[in-house]
């Protein structure tokens, strides 16, 4: 699951972080950050965002407002989808929405017809917190789990990271989570709210040793794609893309995350353990990273180009 996450970058930084090159295109373009009320929520930079906070997601910029010349928009939206048809104060709908689960997408009564009317996004993030239940004991031990970075930046010391960009090379800060999501715009006597839910799959060998349940990460721009083509590729393919990521890194965190109203740097700073069991790397469990030229990508490359053409 993903019940907490980390993003300090401010809008501007965000956008930069967030670059992309357009389709044929040879320059990177940032994506507008168009504004939304949402009930007075704005998104706030913090190392531990909590369900109901508000933080950037990526959708397509067609149907947008405002939009302007980019495909993608960030938009600030609340974490935890409100269900459309919840009327009144849309905190008291009782229930958890922070996540949705692959498996039950089609057969949801919340989210299937919010898939199928486009409602596709991407999340994004440094990192996002996740207690280990592998183990028995009385306090679950939190970790941080990130985008490899490059040798250079350590996520947990933003005095490391780059904070240039320009459209020829693009960014190159800290590299951030992409996670595959779902959106809704909720409505009510004037109040208008957008609003998200991370999916999330059963875990591979990746995560399984932390936690049975993992967000649907997007590691490369062809998944991204697709996944916000909401024109261009349909429901079926763009779940097609949804797979387990097999390269992560992580570290041990202390447990002040634990209570979501510390938001300090704090919250990821890595900490020693004295078990060295769980001081390797998720890297450390592959010898080699897997090329992803597998017959089932071959499939799903030949299936998006036939689809865009």
């Amino acid at each position: 699951m993903c019940g907490r996450l980390g993003l300090s970058l401010d809008k501007e930084q965000v956008r930069c972080a967030c670059s992309y090159k357009e389709k044929n295109g040879n320059s990177f373009a940032k994506p507008d950050w168009l504004h939304e009320h949402n009930d007075g929520k704005e998104y706030v930079p913090s190392y531990n965002i909590a369900p109901s906070d508000v933080t950037p997601v990526i959708i397509a910029a067609k149907g947008s407002e405002g939009c302007a010349k980019a495909s993608r928009v960030l938009k600030p939206m609340m974490w935890g989808i409100i269900p459309p048809w919840h009327k009144g104060d849309y905190k008291n709908h009782n229930l958890s929405t922070n996540n949705c689960r692959l498996e039950t997408l089609k057969t949801s009564k919340l989210y299937h017809p919010i898939l199928t009317n486009g409602g596709r996004c991407v999340i994004v993030a440094e990192g996002f917190y996740e207690w280990q239940t592998t183990i028995k004991s009385k306090v679950k031990q939190p970790f941080y789990i990130y985008v490899p970075q490059d040798d250079n930046i350590q996520v947990d010391d933003p005095n490391s990271w780059n904070t240039e960009f320009n459209e020829i090379d693009g960014w190159k800060g800290i590299k951030l989570l992409q996670m595959a999501g779902l959106y809704h715009v909720w409505k009510n006597n004037g109040t208008i709210i957008y609003s998200y839910s991370v999916i999330t799959m059963e875990s591979n060998d990746t995560l399984n040793w932390l936690h049975h349940r993992m967000p649907a990460i997007l590691d490369n721009q062809e998944q991204i794609d697709a996944w916000l083509d909401i024109e261009s590729v349909n429901t079926e393919i763009a779940l097609s893309y949804l797979r387990p990521v097999k390269i992560l890194s992580w570290h041990q965190v202390s447990i002040e995350v634990n209570n979501s109203r510390n938001k300090s740097s704090k919250c990821n700073k890595r900490v020693i353990s004295n078990n060295k069991s769980i001081q390797k790397t998720l890297t450390a469990f592959f010898t080699k990273s897997e090329k992803r030229t597998s017959n089932e990508e071959t499939v799903l490359n030949k299936q998006y180009k036939r689809v865009k053409h």
